[in-house]
């Protein structure tokens, strides 16, 4: 049987697994050994859903493929050797493979900006949302026997999709929270900032314009229009020349496929590795994800979870034809089916079918389809109730030190 070693396990990289099945001998290497349903994480750092809830077991998802737990350190793919080195334990292994497929994801885009891995927290992964919601607790707490503002201020760098959801989400918690319980905290200010002149600038203009009013309706300051030179201790500083004090940087600003597909020798265009339709970079090579160049009819095929899933897809369902050859087998080709952003408690703005929505209509979109994708009836059933419990009692404020605090 040939042996397939998928290195990564997102939603590209799992669902290519599980289509597989038995059909040919799989290894997956990822540094978790869960799949993060991303879409929720920022409900997740804000408590509108128990991250426990978006996370579910590759070993579940893909129950015939074996699971090596570690980072992808080095990959020779001429020899089709990788090296790992395990996430418990010491040393490094060595895993031989007839076909190798790329499925790495991305990592947190700095653009070069002075003080970002020092003093700026990401928000990516499901430890980032940990993290950012025990340091805005702590902080509240702190700031009722310190009453300084720049402690419950909240800068956003980033006005795209995922730094909108996380100031949408954050405003939603941060002012019933501190109305009810903080009162001697100075109220919280969320701050969302960009080069860019708009917020969401993916959609048409007139949908940015909503998710614009839909943010300041919840007391989102937006600061548009000027780059962030510097993130410094307690605050940023910008192009052109405000400095916002805040004890809380988070940056979404945007992401880059993982830097070691740079190092294979293979083809690449902006990081990404080139691929044909049945996204095959060389032989017996392929890549899917946020670390695959993929045309789509559309051009090329964005870094986002909807067009990962389905290269995913693809690729379990046709990688045991197409390494025996078998002929006949279709080009991938996918069309979006639309665009949903959450900004909060029952609004969101996008395109769905080609149909812009927003508001009210665009938040019941949101939720049913998200709700719809999660991987398993479990999970399914724990989100949906979480959210009617979130309707009905006041923000959750207990403070679970399951993670650090990030930087001082």
């Amino acid at each position: 049987m040939r042996r397939v070693v998928i290195l990564g396990g997102g939603f590209s990289g799992t669902s290519a697994a599980r289509g597989i099945g038995r059909r040919l001998e799989v290894t997956v290497v990822s540094q978790d050994n869960f799949l993060l349903f991303t879409p929720m994480l920022a409900e997740a750092a804000v408590g509108d859903v128990d991250p426990r809830h978006i996370v579910t077991p590759i070993r579940q998802l893909a129950p015939h493929a074996r699971l090596v737990q570690g980072v992808v350190e080095r990959v020779e793919v001429d020899r089709r050797s990788i090296v790992i080195r395990p996430l418990f334990g010491d040393g490094v292994m060595q895993l031989e493979a007839d076909n190798i497929v790329f499925a790495l994801g991305s990592v947190p885009n700095t653009f070069g900006v002075p003080g970002v891995e020092e003093h700026a927290l990401p928000f990516k992964e499901i430890g980032d949302a940990l993290r950012i919601r025990n340091r805005l607790l702590a902080l509240l707490e702190h700031s009722t026997q310190t009453p300084d503002p720049s402690f419950t201020r909240v800068v956003v760098v980033g006005a795209g999709y995922s730094g909108a959801e996380i100031s949408g989400a954050l405003a939603d918690f941060l002012r019933p929270a501190a109305a009810r319980f903080y009162e001697e905290a100075p109220p919280p200010a969320v701050i969302l900032v960009d080069a860019v002149p708009r917020v969401t600038p993916a959609l048409s203009p007139s949908l940015s314009a909503a998710a614009a009013r839909a943010l300041e309706a919840r007391g989102v300051e937006l600061a548009l229009g000027s780059a962030v030179t510097e993130v410094r201790p307690g605050g940023i500083t910008l192009a052109n020349g405000r400095k916002i004090d805040a004890a809380t940087v988070i940056w979404a600003a945007g992401v880059k496929p993982s830097p070691l597909v740079a190092q294979l020798g293979l083809p690449v265009d902006k990081g990404r590795l080139v691929v044909d339709g049945h996204l095959q970079v060389a032989p017996g090579v392929f890549a899917i994800g946020d670390v695959a160049r993929v045309e789509a009819g559309e051009g090329v095929s964005p870094p986002t979870a909807q067009f990962a899933l389905r290269q995913g897809r693809y690729l379990g369902r046709y990688l045991p034809d197409l390494v025996h050859e078998s002929k006949s087998i279709p080009e991938f080709r996918y069309k979006t089916k639309g665009e949903l952003v959450s900004l909060g408690h029952r609004n969101a703005v996008g395109r769905t079918l080609g149909v812009p929505v927003s508001g009210f209509i665009g938040w019941f979109l949101w939720r049913t389809y998200y709700l719809w994708q999660l991987p398993s009836g479990l999970r399914k059933a724990r989100v949906a109730l979480d959210w009617t419990l979130d309707l009905l009692f006041p923000p959750d404020i207990a403070w679970i030190p399951s993670s650090d605090l990030g930087p001082r």
